[in-house]
């Protein structure tokens, strides 16, 4: 009989993770925040049974460390700055042009509405800093492009970019395949955005453990038979899914999944034995430190949580079709609360949706990296590139729109963060109180069949 009992106490390097995160995520509420997590941590001990002092040492940690390097330098208000784009809606900024201020070179800022730009590409804006937070949020008043950053990762960025959008004439596919592929979700039509929110898969478009994953395997088997031996193969092809992780730029969900493959290799090359739960620590460890605003990105949570709902959900069942099931229901429902948060609605059957919509966009992602290899490679045949993308682009968007049709809504509000605690309290709690009324009915049985 499976126990469902997760101790956390098992598991250190995962318990520091969280408790370093939220000392992060909690140290723009000052020193009142200390008070509060105490609270929770003794909840927790009655609850999952974890320590106190081992997790309250790493949550110090993560807010004296927030408190030191999330010091926001960028002043409010109305501000014209000179920025490098990083991604979607993130910038680096040089300067800000025509005010004296302090030494805000390397700062990152939050920037709504970016969008039509390249990672590399140089800004000058004027923005309205709206939120004073580690990572500040502005709103854009105008903006240009001045120039592009023309190191070898960028030339590498756009020119592959440009090689994806040569093997689509549909703009919903070329956008589909440009986001998928490289992280450029803004080419992606609204209405297509929306069909992937009313059915739940969003986190398809996002670059994750999905997509490294797939990605690892795919060259993994290109590489084997050259290199003869697993562990050969496994490093280079770790390597090879480095340089396109820098490419497409350092995002929380794809570092995450690349630390956790990564840590996976070492642990099988080096024939050790670890938990999946310690390498997500680590995971989440590394990355804070390296990117502490990280704390207050919704990717950065909705990845972990997404991973940690997975791991615990999965071992409900040793049935492996009751396994899958479960895996699915687990990343929604921990994932719940910040996507209804963000979008306002949850959909209700996007569990079962996600169970027909990842095994197919498994499929089209390899034949997307094949194409674009084979394009790469051997660029005459390029309108047979063409047909093929087109046609397995337009097969799997008709797929999403058909299930968005018929795909029930839940409109909901969260805005109470004692609500989210209780939620997820509950949640932690639920795989153990299915396990003991899953002993308590076996008992019962047994009971039955001797007095019988």
């Amino acid at each position: 009989m499976t126990l469902i009992r997760l101790k956390l106490y098992k598991y250190p390097i995962f318990v520091a993770f969280l408790a370093f995160w939220g000392g992060i995520y909690l140290s723009p509420y000052g020193w009142y925040s200390i008070i509060g997590f105490i609270f929770g941590l003794m909840l927790l001990k009655y609850t999952l049974g974890s320590d106190i002092i081992y997790p309250l040492l790493f949550f110090l940690s993560g807010f004296l460390y927030a408190q030191e390097r999330c010091k926001n330098k960028i002043p409010e208000g109305t501000i014209a700055v000179r920025a490098m784009v990083l991604s979607k809606n993130t910038v680096e900024i040089d300067s800000i042009i025509g005010k004296n201020a302090p030494s805000i070179e390397g700062s990152k800022l939050r920037i709504m509405g970016l969008s039509g730009f390249e990672r590399g590409d140089i800004i000058e804006a004027l923005v309205k800093v709206e939120k004073k937070r580690p990572l500040p949020l502005a709103r854009i008043i105008k903006i240009k492009k001045a120039g592009s950053k023309n190191t070898l990762v960028f030339k590498i960025n756009r020119f592959l970019k440009q090689k994806v959008e040569e093997l689509s004439d549909k703009e919903d596919v070329r956008g589909f395949m440009l986001g998928v592929l490289l992280g450029y979700r803004d080419f992606i039509p609204s209405d297509v955005m929306d069909d992937f929110k009313r059915t739940g898969t969003m986190h398809i478009l996002a670059l994750s453990g999905l997509h490294v994953g797939i990605l690892l395997a795919f060259i993994y088997f290109l590489i084997f038979p050259l290199a003869g031996h697993r562990n050969p193969a496994l490093l280079i092809a770790s390597l090879i899914v480095l340089f396109y992780m820098i490419v497409v730029g350092t995002s929380p969900s794809i570092f995450r999944a690349y630390l956790l493959i990564l840590t996976g290799i070492i642990v099988k090359i080096s024939k050790r034995r670890t938990s999946i739960l310690c390498a997500l620590g680590i995971a989440g460890f590394v990355g804070l430190i390296l990117y502490p605003d990280w704390a207050f990105s919704y990717s950065f949570m909705l990845s972990y949580l997404a991973v940690f709902g997975i791991i615990h959900f999965s071992q409900l069942s040793r049935n492996r079709y009751l396994q899958y099931l479960f895996v699915s229901l687990g990343a929604v429902l921990f994932t719940f609360p910040i996507t209804a948060y963000l979008s306002g609605y949850f959909p209700i059957f996007s569990f079962l949706f996600n169970l027909i919509v990842i095994p197919i966009f498994g499929i089209t992602l390899v034949a997307f990296f094949v194409i674009v290899a084979l394009y790469l490679l051997f660029p005459p045949l390029h309108p047979v590139y063409l047909f093929i993308s087109n046609l397995i682009g337009s097969v799997f968007l008709k797929i999403i729109h058909l299930l968005s049709g018929i795909s029930p809504v839940l409109k909901i509000k969260i805005s109470n963060p004692v609500s989210v605690t209780v939620y997820y309290l509950v949640l932690l709690s639920l795989p153990v109180i299915i396990t003991t009324l899953k002993d308590r009915l076996l008992k019962k049985q047994e009971v039955s069949i001797e007095s019988s």
